[in-house]
């Protein structure tokens, strides 16, 4: 079991944090922050680096997180696929305050396709 080290605020006053990788659904790049932000199903924390940095970093650890739009969804987190809104879900039924991401409309297609390879589970609506 892996783990990052992460913050509950953008400017670390809060401590360290030990976040298992699994428990990732995706990460996302916040300019205002200046941070990669990291969202859980429960919370959302923050660290340094780029995303280009984290991605390579995560598949080389045997992790399978996947650029989608300007993120990266841990793919064997997701469990539904909505097609008209092309947003990845982290939960089998979407509900008022589901937890979920942004797939780019261009690359839609091929980014489900992908997404399907390595997790033939996910349910497309």
């Amino acid at each position: 079991m892996q783990y990052l080290t992460v913050s509950r605020d953008i400017e670390g006053e809060s401590g360290i944090v030990n976040l298992r990788v699994h428990d990732i659904l995706f990460m996302e790049f916040s300019i205002p922050a200046d941070r990669v932000v990291v969202h859980t199903m429960e919370e959302q924390f923050y660290m340094n680096g780029t995303l280009k940095y984290w991605s390579g970093m995560l598949s080389a650890s045997g992790y399978t997180f996947r650029n989608v739009d300007r993120n990266l969804v841990n793919v064997d987190r997701i469990m539904l696929i909505d097609s008209v809104y092309k947003k990845a879900y982290f939960e089998p039924e979407i509900h008022k305050g589901s937890k979920c991401c942004t797939m780019a409309f261009k690359r839609y297609n091929k980014i489900k396709e992908e997404l399907l390879a390595y997790n033939p589970g996910i349910l497309i609506v």
